[in-house]
């Protein structure tokens, strides 16, 4: 007899240690699963998601979640949740202080005044809860298994439960940690953005400075430049009336005339003033270009089409365009309405859709103008398809007296001026793409705001 209790006994204790066995395995599973987790997620959602699917392979649920309560508030979030459940219905924390201070096991939830007051909305069809509180050093968690079965949940559920929740603490922390380093590395890099912005800014105020006092330096001189050789070539016309004269009332003098090429003399000179002034009033579209970029000029602004801006601005360039590329439109049905001023933004299309025809190939050019309206802006993106803009140039087109062009043929004020007015109207211009297929720039403006 005594021989067969001993032998209960033990076959008892081996039942134990079995149910021990049994529970550590599963505890190892959950484990093994979470470190998984952890190891190959990204994502916060994607790590919640692997967690989930280890812990119900150990423990039966019909739905888990994570609520995070930010410390030193009452705010409460559904930090995760599988299935998907409603964060509106979340009531504030403070009336689920049970929740935060002890893990509980409820086998009947409509019977719990408290909950029904709390949660009955957002745990509507369920009917038992296992709760284990987590704290880390940032906030106060709770994590929270749902059952639609009335004691659905076991003694030795919630003691698997309490063994893991040291580990989901864990990770909740390395979570936080992860976001807190994250925000660090964002505000380094918005100080990085703010830190370029202030020396570009700096920079363009210098360049400013400069521009505006080569502007006036050469101002005055270029006035007495331009202005003595529109009256040289008039008195030049008085020199040649009179050789003219001359020569038809004294016919010898005409041998004398043909003699020292005064008719060859009389055309180079003109043509030769005919250049000077040219170069004359390129330099003075240069001077006013510096003046530009220097005080952008802040004339009366009018509302008006965008679309027949568009229009007029093509018709002009057409001179240049027309033997080198074609020019596609696309415009909105409706009136495209703006507020600005017609002469600058005409200016900076007249310059975008030159650059594009200088980039591409004579006769074979196309350059695509495309206009639409979202957020309350208006979108022209110019494409074309010429050689693009090198790698090395295209952090520096933007940047006064930069030019990719050869020497003399561009001052480099064009893109700079265009991003200057651009941002006078409130609006932006960027390079939005490039390679050997071509480029394309954006030129945003605000839509008219209609009262």
């Amino acid at each position: 007899m005594k021989n067969q209790e001993q032998l209960q006994e033990k076959i008892l204790q081996l039942t134990y240690e079995k149910q021990q066995l049994e529970q550590f395995r599963h505890l190892n599973e959950l484990l093994s699963h979470g470190l998984d987790a952890i190891l190959s997620s990204e994502h916060h959602e994607e790590l919640f998601s692997k967690l989930f699917e280890g812990i119900i392979k150990v423990i039966d649920y019909d739905a888990i979640c994570i609520l995070q309560r930010v410390k030193d508030s009452a705010q409460l979030q559904l930090l995760a949740s599988q299935p998907t459940l409603n964060a509106q219905l979340l009531p504030d924390a403070d009336a689920l202080t049970q929740l935060f201070q002890r893990d509980l096991n409820l086998f009947n939830l409509p019977m719990l005044d408290w909950w029904q007051q709390a949660l009955a909305g957002f745990s509507n069809g369920y009917l038992s809860a296992l709760t284990y509180p987590l704290q880390t050093t940032q906030s106060s968690f709770v994590l929270l298994l749902l059952s639609k079965k009335t004691g659905a949940f076991s003694a030795n559920s919630a003691g698997m439960l309490r063994s893991f929740s040291s580990y989901i603490a864990s990770t909740l922390s390395q979570i936080e940690k992860r976001k807190l380093l994250q925000e660090r590395d964002n505000l380094r890099a918005q100080q990085h953005r703010i830190e370029q912005s202030l020396l570009r800014q700096e920079k363009m105020a210098a360049i400013g400075q400069l521009a505006a006092g080569v502007a006036h330096e050469l101002n005055n001189p270029l006035g007495f430049i331009y202005c003595n050789l529109n009256t040289l070539r008039h008195y030049l016309q008085q020199y040649d009336q009179f050789i003219a004269q001359s020569t038809q009332l004294h016919p010898e003098l005409k041998t004398l005339y043909d003699s020292l090429q005064l008719g060859y003399l009389q055309q180079e000179s003109q043509d030769l003033i005919d250049e000077s002034l040219e170069g004359a009033r390129r330099s003075r579209d240069i001077i006013n270009n510096l003046r530009t970029f220097s005080h952008p000029d802040e004339k009366t602004q009018h509302d008006l089409d965008f679309c027949s801006l568009l229009k007029d601005s093509i018709r002009i360039a057409q001179t240049q365009v027309k033997h080198n590329a074609r020019i596609l439109l696309h415009l909105p049905a409706e009136p495209a309405l703006l507020r600005g001023n017609a002469t600058q933004l005409g200016q900076v299309l007249l310059n975008l859709l030159i650059n594009a025809n200088q980039a591409v190939t004579a006769g074979k050019g196309q350059i695509d103008l495309s206009l639409h309206a979202a957020n309350g802006q208006w979108i022209l993106d110019i494409q074309d398809n010429g050689c693009g803009i090198e790698v090395s140039a295209q952090a520096h087109i933007f940047e006064p007296f930069f030019t990719t062009k050869p020497v003399g043929q561009g001052t480099g004020l064009g893109l700079s001026l265009s991003r200057a007015i651009a941002e006078q109207h409130g609006g932006t211009l960027v390079l939005t793409d490039t390679s050997a297929a071509g480029s394309c720039f954006q030129l945003r403006l605000p839509v008219l705001e209609t009262r």
